[in-house]
């Protein structure tokens, strides 16, 4: 079974420049032409051309990794065990088994085991950062109401 770090891509330090030039052209291309062809390095080989979806995941991916940032590719629907999904979250394990069983992360068991769909734990690690910028703004609203608070 492939696990969660078969699946993260991690630009190098050396590619960063490489990666903000191929990033830039891929910017201009999309906005001008809207799809892209992929030819191989040798002479006679057929040129594909790069279907609307596949072009914009590429453009999201060297964007992200121009910008220094690993990647995770996995496919929809794809489940992760309770120790990938803490990972994801960065929370501990017997946490998120806590956040399983109360019902806030919906699972289901291979055998004894929990699985979580990917879409159910970044869905959740969404809901979490919106939460986190709200609150983060009522305080932020709070502390400027207050006399001699944050200006």
């Amino acid at each position: 079974m492939a696990t969660l770090a078969d699946n993260l891509v991690h630009p190098e330090e050396a590619e960063a420049e490489e990666l903000g030039l191929l990033r830039d052209r891929i910017d201009e291309i999309y906005h001008r032409e809207g799809k892209a062809i992929l030819i191989g390095p040798e002479t006679g080989e057929e040129p594909v051309e790069f279907p609307g979806s596949s072009f914009e995941a590429l453009r999201l991916v060297v964007d992200a990794m121009a910008q220094g940032q690993t990647i995770v590719l996995m496919p929809h629907g794809k489940e992760v065990t309770t120790q990938e999904a803490a990972e994801l979250l960065h929370i501990s394990r017997p946490h998120l088994i806590k956040l399983c069983d109360d019902g806030t992360l919906p699972f289901h068991r291979v055998g004894s085991h929990r699985r979580l769909r990917i879409e159910d734990v970044l869905g959740y690690r969404e809901r979490r950062a919106i939460e986190r910028r709200e609150h983060l703004r009522e305080l932020t609203q709070a502390s400027e109401e207050l006399d001699g608070g944050y200006r």
